[in-house]
């Protein structure tokens, strides 16, 4: 099944009975991360600026699955960042990585966190 937006309209279509979904299957996720912090300079829209830019050094690292990074409408100077792995371990290889730290480079100078606000919460990932 799935849904097409067509501007105003929404529909769902299914596969019929009898033939099979040609969709590539999903990854296996197994593991989800959850870094959560809080900007404590009015630096959002810069941090969010440059999530949007950055240079996808994780994209081609074995075990990762995709990245969403979500900032509550009620308090938009914490972000969210998710991180989908197939495992725990592919994970930690690359927060422990010189990849992991070349990543950072693009954090906007001058960047301030709420102490005491961030942390990572570790996720077994059971469906979507």
């Amino acid at each position: 099944m799935s849904i097409n937006d067509d501007s105003d309209t929404r529909s769902l279509t299914t596969v019929p009975a009898g033939e099979t979904n040609t969709s590539p299957p999903a990854p296996n996720i197994g593991f989800v991360a959850l870094s959560k912090f809080v900007i404590a300079n009015g630096m959002a829209p810069q941090v969010k600026d440059a999530f949007r830019n950055r240079p996808h050094l994780v994209d081609g690292v074995p075990g990762y699955v995709r990245m969403e990074v979500l900032s509550p409408v009620e308090r938009t100077e914490e972000i969210w960042l998710l991180t989908y792995w197939t495992d725990a371990g592919s994970f930690k290889a690359w927060h422990h990585s010189h990849l992991y730290h070349d990543s950072h480079k693009g954090i906007p100078k001058g960047l301030k966190l709420v102490p005491g606000e961030t942390k990572i919460t570790e996720f077994e990932h059971v469906c979507s």
